[in-house]
């Protein structure tokens, strides 16, 4: 059965190939990014799938662009199955030293990996509430998690994830009441702009793995920590 998906940072990398495996399934998507008109594949991908893609211009960190985006797909649809928040960045120095950290950076990362998934899912939880099954994934990182931390460095996109994954369970447990299903997903390390040339998995495996278990989440995993497969992970 089609189910209707919003997917923020759905312009490249990740984001932009769970959108293809989605429309490939039948699946309808809201696809949400900064620059929308500026997005080829999205736009080429409409073409061929009319309105079974749309595309959304949400910029994560901003709440007036935020609201406007949840007012814009509130006017298309009742309700959403799923949202996924997968929109994040990683600023350069990747792996910066302690004394490297800059400040400003740091900032700029919790307000994109952090409190850019908490003004989506507030903005849009109103239609998720109204779905038979409703699902709120944020995507995090092994780079997030606490019992895996086995080195120094990646200060600003480590800890803004690991901030991603209290949010997550603290909204997991929020959010019981209302039967939505929330859970923070790590990809896996994969070939984008992010993780490199050098990375084991290229986006369509992480991509396809993802889809599934976005489809297949029950409420027994809710507040949990999960791999791309749906594994569960170690905080």
């Amino acid at each position: 059965m089609s189910e209707i998906f919003l997917i923020t940072g759905a312009n490249r990398g990740i984001g932009l190939a769970v959108t293809r495996v989605l429309l490939d399934q039948g699946d309808k998507v809201f696809a949400a990014c900064r620059h929308p008109q500026k997005a080829a594949e999205l736009i080429t991908l409409q073409k061929s799938h009319g309105t079974q893609l749309e595309l959304v211009a949400l910029e994560a960190d901003s709440d007036s662009s935020v609201t406007a985006a949840a007012r814009e797909v509130a006017k298309k649809t009742d309700h959403l199955d799923v949202l996924f928040n997968n929109a994040g960045i990683s600023l350069q120095p990747y792996n910066a030293s302690l004394q490297q950290v800059e400040i400003p950076k740091m900032r700029e990362s919790f307000e994109v990996n952090t409190l850019g998934p908490l003004r989506v899912s507030q903005a849009f939880l109103p239609l998720l509430k109204k779905a038979k099954n409703p699902r709120l994934v944020n995507m995090t990182s092994g780079l997030g998690s606490l019992s895996g931390k086995a080195e120094g460095g990646f200060y600003a996109y480590g800890v803004s994830k690991a901030g991603l994954n209290m949010l997550t369970r603290t909204m997991a447990f929020d959010l019981q009441k209302d039967n939505v299903v929330c859970v923070c997903l790590d990809p896996g390390w994969v070939q984008t702009d992010m993780g490199g040339p050098g990375a084991p998995l290229k986006p369509e495996e992480s991509a396809t793995a993802i889809a599934k278990t976005l489809k297949d989440l029950t409420m027994k995993q809710t507040s949990l920590f999960i791999y791309n497969n749906g594994q569960e992970l170690k905080w």
